[in-house]
C-alpha cells in the first residue's frame, strides 16, 4: 500500500461499500460487488493506464491522450452496442422493442468496459 494513496483507498472501499448496500442491501452479493468494485478502482490507480498525482489524493487519476482517445473509442463501442441491440430487437420482435431497453443498457456498459480494457491495455 503507498502511502500516498491511503486516502483513496479509504474513500473507494467506502464508496464501493456503500453503493453494493444500496444495490443488494447487507447480503453476501453486497460483499461480492464490494470487492469487484474496489479491485477495479486499484486496478485502474495501480495499472499504468493513467497518469497519477498525489498531490490531489481523493481523484488522483488524470487522463493524458492516450487515456483520453482510449476512452472515446470504448464510448463509441457502447453506444453502437447498445443501438444495434435495439435496432435488431425492434426488427425481430416489435412488440418486445420496449423491453429491449433493460437489456441494451448493461449490454452498453460492458461493451464500454471491455473495449476501454482492451484499448488501454492494448498501448
Amino acid at each position: 500500500m503507498k502511502k500516498p494513496f491511503v486516502v483513496y483507498y479509504v474513500s473507494r472501499a467506502l464508496l464501493s461499500a456503500g453503493f453494493s448496500i444500496l444495490v443488494f442491501g447487507l447480503t453476501w452479493k453486497a460483499l461480492v460487488l464490494a470487492a469487484v468494485l474496489f479491485t477495479l478502482f486499484l486496478l485502474y490507480l495501480h495499472s499504468g493506464w493513467f497518469v497519477t498525482d498525489p498531490s490531489n489524493p481523493l481523484f488522483p487519476i488524470r487522463r493524458d491522450g492516450r487515456a483520453r482517445e482510449a476512452q472515446r473509442r470504448a464510448l463509441i463501442a457502447a453506444i453502437v452496442t447498445a443501438a444495434s441491440v435495439l435496432l435488431v430487437v425492434s426488427i425481430v420482435a416489435p412488440a418486445a422493442s420496449v423491453a429491449a431497453a433493460p437489456l441494451a443498457i448493461p449490454l452498453a456498459l460492458l461493451a464500454y468496459f471491455a473495449s476501454q480494457f482492451y484499448f488501454l491495455a492494448r498501448t
